[in-house]
């Protein structure tokens, strides 16, 4: 209706053309005029967080502003992808693990495990970042169950030292450096993990180790690992290592604090901890690890 009125149709013509009123032509122009308002305000709330995290998913968003009260969640993602809001996939590999020599090597102790509390499962990798013609390396470990990332540095190497002040993070953060053998600590087999020194440490923390054996028997790290790189990490010039782990605390805050994950209902890991804490056991949500053949 509106492209014949721009076409020169007066408007009695248009009503006896399509067999309306033209009270009911007016309200559907309001109708539209409301929907394109409508559809504005929530590009706007696309763009302020894209401002902030240019690869936040319009779902997270959606969730993060609690737009349900505007519209149905389908409706936000068909209409924002149609204006060219949809994420394009990423794709990259790099070698970070080296495996070779038989000291310290364990089983995988996770897979098949029903989790259904924090500090059960920690699950931890090394990834690679470069820019500006510099290659980083990040370490990190994550809570498998609320998905809190624990432990987040960058380095210049893979050095072991690296691993261990890695996990000094997780104890800090748990304020805690006892586990009486409750807490799994899953990584690949990188002699970074399978070091004397961090043996010891997992020994003094009564952790006990397990070791992937293949990048798929560590798939939440990996997973994590991209995030890092290519949804939060793409928004910035890192320039020194210094600048880089400056970054990364930020980027751990805005991860466990900030932007809400659909495994945990939409909740941000830090909430769904807190909420975890407050039920019973028995009433917490199972969260299964994978089993891969």
């Amino acid at each position: 209706m509106i492209k014949m009125r721009t076409q020169g149709y007066s408007l009695a013509n248009i009503c006896t053309y399509v067999s309306i009123s033209r009270q009911a032509y007016h309200k559907q122009i309001s109708k539209q005029d409301a929907k394109e308002q409508l559809y504005q305000e929530a590009e706007q709330f696309v763009i302020t967080n894209r401002a902030v995290k240019s690869r936040a998913g319009l779902r997270c968003i959606y969730y993060k502003e609690n737009l349900s009260t505007l519209l149905g969640i389908n409706q936000f993602e068909q209409q924002m992808s149609a204006l060219g809001y949809a994420l394009k996939p990423y794709r990259s590999r790099f070698k970070t693990t080296d495996s070779r020599g038989q000291y310290y090597k364990f089983n995988n102790l996770i897979s098949g495990l029903n989790l259904q509390k924090e500090n059960h499962v920690i699950v931890g990798d090394i990834t690679y970042y470069q820019n500006a013609g510099k290659l980083y390396y990040i370490f990190q470990f994550q809570d498998y169950y609320t998905m809190e990332i624990k432990g987040l540095i960058g380095s210049l190497t893979m050095e072991g030292i690296n691993a261990e002040k890695c996990l000094r993070q997780v104890f800090n953060y748990n304020r805690q450096r006892k586990y009486n053998y409750k807490l799994i600590l899953h990584t690949d087999r990188g002699t970074q993990y399978r070091s004397r020194k961090f043996q010891l440490m997992l020994r003094q923390a009564q952790i006990r180790p397990s070791h992937a054996g293949n990048c798929f028997e560590n798939g939440l790290s990996e997973r994590t690992n991209g995030i890092l790189k290519n949804e939060y990490l793409t928004d910035y010039d890192i320039r020194s290592v210094n600048q880089l782990n400056s970054v990364l605390k930020k980027i751990k805050h805005q991860i466990n604090e900030v932007w809400p994950s659909k495994t945990l209902g939409y909740k941000t890991p830090k909430q769904f901890a807190k909420w975890t804490r407050e039920q019973k056991e028995a009433a917490r949500p199972i969260r299964t690890v994978k089993i891969v053949k």
